[in-house]
């Protein structure tokens, strides 16, 4: 299943089970607890709802997730709305998501932040700022908005990366798909 796949099916899970959370924030959500327990069901990051379509898509999300994070090119990728969609609703999209992450991330009670190098604290200090990122309507008409956004989530990307690899211990052996069942 393909990102845009995904984003699609959960998007008709969530609308289906009738829940308020968007795709990036699921997505955020499931990778922030990933970071802690690599083990995690993707289940777990939508609470009390349940359908086979949203069951089916995150289970492929969490799969393609911790692809992306055990990946040694640095593969994963922030689960976010594509580029044909409004500026401000991908800013806003990226503000949910860096959300969602800082709530996965310390919903286990496990997260510890000052056990963190200070690099890390200070991405954590910046995705904490992101989360609350938005767009004026002047700025989205700004010669520059789609690089600074692009430069954004391409920051949240490698932060989240590093995050990942920071708090979870270094996998013995290939890193294939077969080795993430």
């Amino acid at each position: 299943m393909s990102q845009d796949n995904i984003f699609e099916a959960l998007q008709v899970g969530l609308t289906q089970a009738k829940s308020v959370q968007t795709p990036g924030e699921v997505h955020g959500i499931l990778t922030g607890m990933l970071c802690i327990d690599n083990e995690i069901s993707g289940a777990r990051a939508v609470e009390d709802v349940q359908s086979d379509t949203l069951d089916s898509a995150l289970d492929a999300l969490r799969e393609m997730t911790l692809e992306g994070l055990f990946d040694p090119d640095l593969g994963f990728k922030p689960l976010l709305p594509d580029d044909e969609v409004e500026l401000a609703q991908r800013v806003r999209a990226l503000g949910r998501w860096c959300d969602g992450f800082l709530y996965g991330l310390s919903n286990s009670g496990q997260f510890e932040l000052d056990r963190l190098s200070p690099e890390i604290r200070e991405v954590v200090s910046d995705l904490t700022e992101l989360s609350r990122v938005g767009l004026s309507d002047d700025e989205a008409q700004s010669e520059t908005a789609e690089a600074d956004y692009a430069e954004l989530v391409e920051y949240v990307r490698v932060g989240v990366q590093m995050i990942f690899l920071e708090l979870q211990p270094k996998r013995e052996g290939p890193t294939s798909r077969e080795s993430l069942h």
